[in-house]
């Protein structure tokens, strides 16, 4: 039974990663290929390498979470998911959680070139910081995408906060700041974690609901 149950969650694993995750992935890992063309990740101090992951890495939050849904938007796909024993927000859990660990091995991976690099930084706070930040941005979009039944809605939103924060509207004291680690910020995190959770949970409730209404 218990072997039973783990060929059926692995299906299930690589059903949605080809579903939701693997496009979107290898678009991720391309971006951060770019990053170096665009800016420097070289001999950076803390500042700046903070600046280097809170302004170009945490884009990748956007690529990996937003669309997460958005594979239900076609109606074809709707109906096999619906019909099946899983709940989609259980799948949409799933994704979520693959999103999340993408997220901390991608930024990990770049953060460990940085050192190699030669940046000086806390290398656990910053990766877990950007996770964070990561999570914050790509979150908010989800809960825009999953209530409108739009990605596009989704990719606007997250795109719009991010810009607020770049613009300096959203002020480096704002518990909804992105862009904390710099000025060692990290009571933001917390915030920016929970507001994540928040803006997760509620478009699994609401999918929860809408199905069974």
């Amino acid at each position: 039974m218990w072997q039973i149950s783990m060929v059926r969650l692995w299906g299930i694993l690589k059903v949605n990663f080809r579903l939701s995750i693997q496009n979107n992935l290898l678009l991720a890992i391309l971006y951060l290929l770019i990053i170096p063309v665009l800016r420097s990740i070289e001999n950076l101090n803390e500042i700046y390498s903070a600046e280097c992951l809170e302004q170009s890495v945490i884009l990748i939050g956007i690529v990996l979470i937003v669309p997460l849904h958005a594979a239900e938007q076609d109606a074809a796909i709707r109906d096999v998911v619906f019909t099946r024993k899983i709940p989609q927000w259980m799948i949409l859990l799933i994704r979520i959680i693959m999103a999340i660990v993408m997220l901390v091995f991608l930024t990990g991976i770049f953060a460990e070139i940085m050192i190699v690099k030669n940046c000086t930084f806390p290398y656990m706070s910053y990766v877990m910081g950007t996770v964070i930040s990561e999570m914050a941005l790509g979150s908010i979009g989800f809960f825009a995408a999953v209530l409108s039944d739009s990605a596009i809605a989704g990719y606007l939103v997250s795109i719009g906060y991010f810009l607020f924060n770049y613009l300096g509207n959203i002020s480096g004291t704002n518990v909804f700041c992105l862009f904390s680690m710099g000025t060692g910020g990290f009571t933001t995190k917390v915030w920016l974690l929970g507001s994540s959770i928040v803006l997760i949970i509620i478009p699994l409730i609401y999918v929860k609901k809408k199905k069974v209404c």
